[in-house]
Formats: structure tokens, sequence, C-alpha cells
């Protein structure tokens, strides 16, 4: 089962980001530093953030849910595209 969790784009998990690349050695990774301002969504793009738009954190089990584990953050165009059967929980992970 996929679920989907409602968060708003200014929520504290997704300040204080880094993208990490890291390759053969020490020597060969970055670390490049992800504004609090950008939030995107994982299907189209758009930024979230902008007008305190919502998104939807996806789950791909129940593991995945209860340990807060997202696969990604979608828009509510994409969740209707890519996941109309996600199965929607409040925060307490309860069904909706």
């Amino acid at each position: 089962m996929v679920y989907r969790k409602k968060v708003k784009a200014t929520d504290k998990r997704f300040a204080g980001r880094d993208i990490i690349i890291t390759g053969i050695g020490k020597e060969y990774g970055d670390v490049i530093p992800i504004p609090d301002n950008v939030v995107l969504c994982n299907g189209c793009n758009r930024n979230l953030y902008e007008n305190g738009k919502l998104g939807y954190l996806i789950y791909l089990g129940k593991r995945e849910l209860k340990a807060d584990q997202p696969y990604d953050l979608y828009c509510e165009d994409c969740i209707k595209l890519y996941f109309p059967k996600a199965i929607e929980v409040d925060q307490q992970c309860q069904p909706v």
C-alpha cells in the first residue's frame, strides 16, 4: 500500500538540507546547501514554498510510514496523476 501525508512547504523538515555528492575517496566529495525556501515537487518541479502551498509526502509502505521515511514530495496535481489510490493519513499516521 502507498500512503500520503499532507505537509506545509514551510515545515521544519525542509530546513537546513544539503545535497551530498560523493565519489571515490574523500577528496571527490561536495556538499551543496539547499535554500530553505526551495521545496520542489518531484513530479513537476514546481516550488511549493511559493505562496505557502501544501504538498504530500509519499510513503511506499507501512514500515516507511511508521519510520517517517518518505519516498518524496508531490504537489496536489501530481498526487492525483501519479498516486491516485494512495491512502491519506493524518500527522499521527491514522487514515483520514
